[in-house]
């Protein structure tokens, strides 16, 4: 028996209902030891006995809260072991004073909770109590909590463990948990949601996984059976392992509402010192639990829990680096070593755990989380983010005397789902559009046409080129940097699995549907309810540049299009007063990442961004007084214009340069010559533009929005039209000017200029209307309404009509057998020749054919001169040994497609010596009988002929040096003479014999004169400095990212000013 000054509590055992009654009288608060030695003997009813075993470590700021609560429990007899913990703060004193030495185990290090639990049951014999109550030095329970507790495991005898209620520690009305659980991969529900108040709506809730060790009432009998709490646990969820344990051998488990407890979680919170503060809670937390999973899930259900738990720890521990919260994703590494250092221990453990298992998983699978329900509530918490929510007038109160409702007919149905769900029914239909409209693409076979080149097998055909110091995955070499574009869509193809087949749809496809997601996001600007967003988001998308952009392959102007509403959404955002420092800095960071993806495909986007920077800073500084609003804005529209730059350094540096990306590219292939009038109808007469009718309706909804939403916000009527106006004049003069960038690209300014103040005029006109009698306002309103669905209307047959005639599918670019030699042969490149009614255009491409990896490449402007000049001398008949300065590149034949030939060409070409006619099946095609491998190797003697006539006899046979890709070629030389590489001579070009160095001699190609015979290597140094450029944008990129996901210090922190709470006050 345990003696009575060993219990606290009344002299009389208080049933559950006598308890009910009693609760919220406590007791004049004394020193426990005080009380327990005045306690009367002469209880009448017997209650079965508890043992409290209470766990202190450095818990003197909560601890006497603890112990006045244990002292004012109804129940009896209780029975209070303390154990300390190896506590520095006056726990162990005041644990000695309160209770006495004979109730206070003393432990000289931290056993952890499991170690100090087993030491107290071990100093206390079973049959003295049959329930041990589990107490947190931070946990204050309710007078009546262990009645309740031990009520319920009386009432039912299968239940082996419950707990409490548990509620803040400060906040009285705060729950923390009503019995927790956890999903498949172990992360952990505690039932209640952030914040959320006791109201008594969690008190129905009883079986569950798992209660906390923090007011936990457990069967002696059973936790010995179970082998009590893993000691190795030290902190957290040995709470989860027991409970788990427990239904495992046939127990169950409830939490018990009646039952209430305060708990500080001071562990959980940093708020006291120990391992967890030098540690950190993650370690235990993420060790523990997948300690956890590995004992008690079944062999088979482990299996698939296992690999989906790395995964998703992997997916958290890239979070972390991201965020910079470097401790925990050190926490969590360290986590998973300590289970592979421990995976035999955690094997026996298992064994045990297994051999009393008297249910199946399935049995237990209700008790657990579900990922779907988790996943949907991303789901829907990210499509609120994108649509935002939406402010519909308030319905009527309803009458009592009303009239019952009217069946509906189907179309009352229809248009109440419009209603109910814009977003959804629009994105349904939108996506049935663009299935039916571009269902020519996505047939079987490897698609091209536009600017979309033959895909890869594999993606590393772009990140492999990207990497290299030598960027050959075009037609001539470069050591240029090459646009990140090119890393984009490897990147694109490696997420789609490496699909040759999805990678150039999805290319095509995606940027409209990501464009109307981000407009959706940006017209929350203009409009505080989803129609007008739907709408403005569906006509960009829908617009005339958006449609020519599609059935033209304009690969730059899709990403541009899906982008911009971005780019718009960010700055709007990083500009507002009324934006949280977090959330504008979010905002920044967006408009680099946007910024740097358009800027990548399209260079002037990089321009545009440079100058709208300059202007809203001058605008900022100008419109407000307020010093520390000018430097916060200021700082923040100068990273976002110079970010996307500086993201794409090395490429960027030379954007303004004569062959840099701005300048570099050949003139567009067609212009339509105009009137600017055309381009602001967006109806110029380029390729699949549908005509003025698709146009008109986007005019008149830009004079709706200005003539409804001026008085609303005039400034924004007056941005949206100046952006109108200057993407129409940029359009217009790129096509005078004959640029390198499509003139349909900057109408998309235009198109979502007009679409944002059609939902501007969509949000403001049912306000502005009926304020005026039926009149012209009424009238222009729905003029407009139905011009725009006629626009959009128009654009979506024009989609569905079939326009995709500039795509081709299973149409090999070059014939079979040119593909086959270069292949079996070693490399050569091809000169294609197209003749139009004004222009002989020409290409030179790689034998293999044109491949997308080479897309962001800039040909040397040495080799591109070259050609040139032997094309035009070729075409005028200046020269007949043109094609040997063709051969001299590498050039093995000249191919003329079917229906791209002309008379004047094929006599030009005729007239070269050096061009065998070769029969083929359509077109022409002519071989270069000069042509030189691409790594020649000469004897002296041919170097000289080569050198005199230029170009060598035709039966003269031209040894090579076997291509290994990268710059590199390696072979032996049997005698000493000349090695040439066709490429453009570069410094760094080297040859090596025998380990000798050889520099190469000046011009293009690139020559070493005077090798000797040898063991020959020739290489292009400047692999080492690209990958290190390749490495500092790679970090630049994760700062940003890092960026977006974790605000700066100082924008997190400032939270004393209305803007800085996003203007709340």
């Amino acid at each position: 028996m345990v003696p009575a000054a060993a219990r606290c509590g009344g002299t009389e055992a208080t049933t559950p209902r006598t308890s009910a009654v009693l609760r919220g009288r406590h007791p004049t608060l004394r020193p426990v030891r005080e009380d327990l030695h005045t306690l009367s003997a002469s209880t009448t009813v017997a209650s079965p006995a508890v043992l409290a075993v209470l766990v202190a470590h450095d818990g003197v700021t909560w601890l006497p809260r603890t112990l006045d609560a244990l002292q004012a429990q109804l129940h009896a007899p209780i029975e209070v072991v303390a154990v300390d913990n190896a506590s520095s703060d006056g726990t162990r004193e005041l644990l000695l004073e309160r209770l006495g030495e004979d109730r206070v185990l003393i432990a000289d290090r931290d056993l952890g909770f499991g170690g100090a639990v087993s030491m107290a049951l071990d100093a206390r014999d079973a049959a003295d109590a049959p329930y041990v109550l589990l107490v947190h030095d931070d946990l204050e329970l309710a007078p009546d909590a262990v009645a309740e507790l031990v009520a319920a495991m009386e009432a039912d005898p299968r239940l082996a463990i419950v707990g409490p209620k548990l509620r803040g520690w400060d906040a009285e009305d705060e729950l923390q948990s009503v019995g927790s659980t956890i999903d498949l991969t172990g992360r952990v529900d505690p039932g209640v949601d952030v914040g959320e108040l006791d109201q008594g709506q969690r008190d129905q809730e009883r079986r569950t996984l798992y209660v906390s060790t923090a007011g936990m009432l457990v069967r002696r009998a059973a936790m010995d059976d179970l082998g009590r709490l893993d000691r190795r646990y030290h902190v957290f969820r040995d709470d989860l392992d027991l409970c788990w344990r427990a239904w495992l051998a046939g127990h169950d488990v409830e939490v018990v509402p009646s039952a209430v407890g305060r708990h500080a979680a001071s562990a959980a919170n940093y708020l006291r010192l120990g391992q967890t503060g030098f540690i950190g809670p993650r370690y235990f937390d993420e060790r523990n639990t997948l300690a956890s999973l590995i004992k008690n899930y079944g062999a088979l259900k482990l299996l698939l829990v296992l690999p989906l738990y790395l995964g998703v720890g992997l997916a958290k521990i890239a979070g972390f680096l991201l965020t910079r919260r470097f401790s925990d994703a050190w926490q969590t590494v360290r986590a998973w070593a300590w289970n592979l250092a421990h995976l035999g221990e955690s094997r026996r453990y298992r064994r045990a755990v297994q051999a009393q298992r008297v249910r199946s998983d399935a049995e237990l699978s209700e008790l657990f989380g579900r990922l779907g329900t988790r996943l949907r509530a991303y789901t829907e918490a990210m499509a609120t983010w994108i649509s935002g929510a939406d402010h519909d007038p308030e319905p009527e109160p309803a009458h009592d005397d009303a009239p019952p409702p009217e069946p509906q007919t189907v179309t009352h149905r229809v248009v109440a789902l419009v209603r109910r769900r814009p977003v959804l029914v629009s994105a349904a239909g939108l996506v049935l559009l663009i299935a039916v409209g571009t269902w020519p693409l996505l047939l079987p076979g490897e698609l091209r046409g536009g600017q979309l080149a033959p895909w890869p097998a594999s993606s590393s055909a772009f990140l492999t080129d990207h990497l290299a110091g030598w960027h050959e995955a075009a037609a001539f070499g470069t050591s240029t940097a090459p646009s990140p574009a090119q890393a984009l869509l490897g990147l694109l193809q490696a997420a789609l699995g490496g699909s040759a087949y999805l990678a150039p749809r999805v290319l095509l496809l995606l940027p409209l549907a990501v464009g109307w997601l981000l407009a959706l996001k940006a017209a929350q600007t203009y409009s505080d309810r989803r129609p007008p967003r739907v709408v403005a988001a569906t006509a960009y998308v829908l617009s005339p540049p958006a449609l020519a952009a599609l059935v033209t392959g304009r690969i730059e102007a899709l990403v541009v299009l899906a982008v911009l509403p971005g780019l718009v959404a960010g700055w709007i955002t990083a500009t507002s007063r009324t934006s949280a420092p977090a959330r504008a800095w979010r905002a920044v960071a967006a408009v680099v990442l946007f910024g740097a993806v358009a800027g990548a495909f399209e260079p002037v986007v990089l321009v545009a961004l440079l100058a709208v920077g300059v202007v809203a800073i001058g605008v900022a500084v100008l419109r407000s007084e307020d010093l520390s609003w000018r430097a916060s804005v200021a700082a923040r529209l100068t990273v976002a214009a110079l970010g996307p730059v500086l993201l794409l350094v090395p490429w960027s540096l030379e954007l303004f340069a004569a062959d840099g990306p701005l300048f570099a590219g050949a003139a567009a292939s067609e212009t339509a010559g105009d009137e600017l009038w055309a381009w602001l109808l967006l109806s110029p007469s380029l390729t699949g533009f549908p005509g003025l009718v698709a146009g008109v309706g986007f005019l008149l909804a830009g004079l709706l929005g200005l003539a409804l939403g001026w008085r609303r916000g005039a400034t924004l009527v007056s941005v949206l039209w100046l952006a109108a106006l200057l993407g129409a004049t940029g359009a217009w003069w790129a096509d005078r000017a004959g640029t390198a960038m499509w003139a349909g690209t900057p109408l998309l300014v235009t198109a979502a200029a007009f679409a944002g103040a059609f939902a501007l005029a969509f949000a403001a006109g049912a306000r502005q209307l009926s304020r005026h009698a039926f009149g012209w306002r009424q009238i222009a309103a729905a003029t407009t309404a139905l011009a725009v669905t006629v626009s959009i209307a128009s654009v979506a047959w024009a989609l569905v009509r079939e326009p995709f005639a500039a795509f081709v599918t299973e149409e090999p670019t070059l014939p079979s057998f040119v593909i086959a030699e270069a292949e079996t042969e070693g490399p050569f490149r091809v000169l294609v020749l197209a003749a139009d009614e004004r222009e002989v255009a020409w290409e030179v491409v790689d034998g293999r054919g044109p491949t997308m990896a080479g897309y962001g490449l800039r040909q040397p402007s040495a080799t591109e001169g070259i050609a040139r000049a032997a094309i035009a001398d070729l075409l005028e008949g200046r020269d007949p040994g043109a094609g040997d300065r063709l051969g001299q590149l590498g050039i093995r034949y000249v191919i003329v497609p079917d229906g791209a030939d002309d008379p004047e060409l094929s006599a030009a070409l005729l007239a070269q010596t050096s061009l065998e006619p070769r029969p083929v099946a359509t077109g022409e095609l002519h071989a270069v009988s000069g042509w030189l491998p691409q790594v020649a190797a000469l004897t002296g003697e041919q170097f000289a002929v080569l050198e005199q006539r230029g170009s060598l006899p035709p039966d003269v046979e031209v040894a090579s040096l076997p291509w290994l890709g990268g710059g590199r070629a390696a072979g032996v030389l049997p005698e000493p003479g000349a090695v040439l590489v066709a490429e453009a001579a570069d410094d760094g070009w080297v040859l090596e014999v025998d380990g000798t160095s050889i520099p190469a001699a000046n011009g293009t190609p690139v020559r070493f004169l005077d090798v000797p015979a040898g063991e020959v290597e020739v290489s292009h140094t400047g692999e080492g400095a690209r990958r290190l450029a390749v490495g500092v944008q790679v970090v630049l990129l994760l700062l940003v990212i890092s960026l977006a996901l974790r605000p700066p210090g100082f924008a997190r922190r400032a939270v004393g000013d209305p803007a800085a709470r996003g203007g709340q006050r």
